[in-house]
């Protein structure tokens, strides 16, 4: 588990599960985010273990992406408690929260209100969806998830070298790199 001021694991936590929860909105592009950073982490040699959780396949409705990495086999891709959770949306927090570790790490988006966190959690506002939607009309911030994942690599969660080679291919490549950065100099 992961509970101090820097978030980059240390020699004893790099045996150790890192468990991670984007929540989001539907059409946020939550489950888009989720397989970027699982393929990543496997061309970075870690096990990972990636399950999406939602209720109603409705745009704008609640969306989890839920990944467990470690250098060893995952025994059970299910959790409770994240280490690390990122709420890009409102309506997500109040279940993110919830499912956070007392000492893990909220990462949140600037229109979230970010309230009743437990002591001992580190918290992290950042305005991913502002800055990745540039004002598209209808854009609920679909790059916003990619941009949150270039500021975990950022804060040495995990190397940002693999997301930028997974990002790169696919039909929306410059989008993501640019998602990515922005993250990254946040």
């Amino acid at each position: 588990m992961i509970g101090r001021d820097s978030f980059a694991p240390s020699e004893e936590e790099k045996m150790a599960e890192t468990k991670i929860r984007l929540s989001g909105i539907g059409g946020q592009g939550i489950v888009f985010a989720g397989r970027l950073l699982a393929q990543a982490l496997l061309e970075a040699g870690k096990h990972v273990a990636l399950r999406y959780a939602y209720g109603a396949e409705v745009m704008g409705t609640p969306v989890h992406s839920e990944l467990v990495l470690s250098d060893e086999p995952i025994p059970c891709p299910y959790f409770r408690e994240a280490d690390i959770a990122v709420v890009l949306h409102p309506r997500a927090f109040s279940e993110a929260i919830s499912g956070l570790s007392p000492a893990g790490l909220l990462v949140a988006d600037s229109a979230v209100k970010v309230h009743g966190v437990p002591a001992g959690v580190r918290v992290e506002v950042q305005p991913f969806v502002a800055l990745s939607s540039r004002g598209r009309p209808g854009d609920p911030g679909r790059l916003a998830p990619v941009a949150a994942l270039g500021f975990l690599a950022k804060l040495g969660i995990f190397p940002a070298e693999h997301l930028f080679k997974v990002a790169s291919s696919g039909r929306a490549s410059e989008e993501n790199i640019e998602a990515l950065k922005l993250g990254l100099n946040l």
